[in-house]
């Protein structure tokens, strides 16, 4: 049981929910990505479906639709639990992100690690899936699941390259891509840390990952913003986003290639179903075509509503059991 590459069978998923989410308090050091300071500020405390009446119940519907699709093609989903109104009322940090399934957390091979983000509102979503987790492990005693240490919730410094070189712990699941027994992370100065990826390859050192930090351009604030597995040895993505080259568990893979704009479209922002079959945006209809091409197999989900708002498909999911 667990998470052992991006592309085996999915058997289990977690699906975020928008429907309670609130928009929280802007923060430089993470909130110059892409429009965020547009979106966020004067809203503090806003739901996200509030803030857009047209676009919020759009997102709902979507995001239900694709649970129904999922269930479908054979796939358990688990939805999240409301956060605990005690826990809004004590964290302090106004906000959420619980559309967001993918970030909060990480499962590679036998263990769930609950981790710390740059948004660091973000880290009652933990509780949203405590009880989930919980009965998992009952289920599955020889699962690891632990907690990365708490940090604190201001930035040090002001300026990108003293957020470049925080010393605070984060490892994001938008950045993180299980690839048999390598692992990748992105690292902008938007969300996952040196000493965040530092801390992961000590954890996973017992199990014989190899965690690879993976430079990335701060125009992305996850490497799933640009990147997405279509199979073993394949996958799509926009190559200059990667700020030192192509990593080295990846230099004997082909890419299709993607522009910038479908990068920041959520074009990239896929999910598997199983090797050569990957959930993909309905709305990319050119690197659905380029998938199809090479003789794999493109499952368009309508997903633009959700997209719109700076998250796809992998962003709102996190495979929870595949086969290995």
């Amino acid at each position: 049981m667990g998470v052992y590459n991006e592309w085996g069978r999915l058997k289990e998923v977690l699906l975020g929910d928008v429907r309670d989410a609130v928009l929280p308090k802007f923060q430089e050091d993470w909130g110059r990505y892409a429009n965020l300071r547009g979106y966020i500020l004067g809203n503090e405390g806003v739901r996200w479906v509030e803030r857009d009446p047209e676009n919020g119940p759009k997102m709902i519907e979507q995001m239900e639709g694709f649970e129904k699709q999922l269930l479908s093609h054979g796939v358990k989903v688990h939805r999240a639990a409301p956060i605990p109104d005690d826990v809004r009322a004590l964290d302090g940090l106004i906000g959420d992100g619980m559309l967001y399934a993918r970030d909060p957390h990480l499962v590679i091979g036998r263990n769930i690690i609950q981790t710390n983000l740059r948004m660091t509102f973000r880290r009652k979503e933990h509780y949203a899936w405590t009880s989930l987790f919980e009965r998992h492990c009952e289920q599955h005693p020889e699962i690891r699941w632990v907690n990365m240490p708490d940090t604190r919730p201001t930035p040090d410094g002001k300026t990108p390259a003293e957020w470049r070189n925080d010393p605070r712990l984060f490892v994001e699941g938008g950045d993180t891509f299980v690839l048999g027994k390598d692992v990748l992370v992105g690292f902008s100065s938007l969300a996952s840390s040196p000493a965040g990826v530092s801390w992961l390859r000590r954890f996973l050192a017992e199990d014989e990952y190899n965690v690879h930090l993976v430079p990335i351009h701060d125009d992305w604030l996850h490497l799933d913003c640009f990147f997405a597995v279509v199979r073993e040895g394949l996958a799509v993505a926009y190559m200059d986003g990667f700020k030192e080259g192509v990593p080295k568990p990846l230099k004997d893979w082909e890419f299709i290639e993607a522009t910038a704009e479908e990068g920041h479209a959520m074009g990239t922002n896929t999910l598997c179903l199983e090797p050569g079959k990957v959930f993909i945006g309905a709305q990319h209809e050119r690197l659905i075509e380029e998938i199809d091409k090479k003789g794999d197999v493109p499952i368009p989900v309508k997903y633009d509503d959700v997209e719109w708002n700076g998250g796809g498909i992998r962003c709102s999911t996190h495979p929870l059991v595949r086969d290995a």
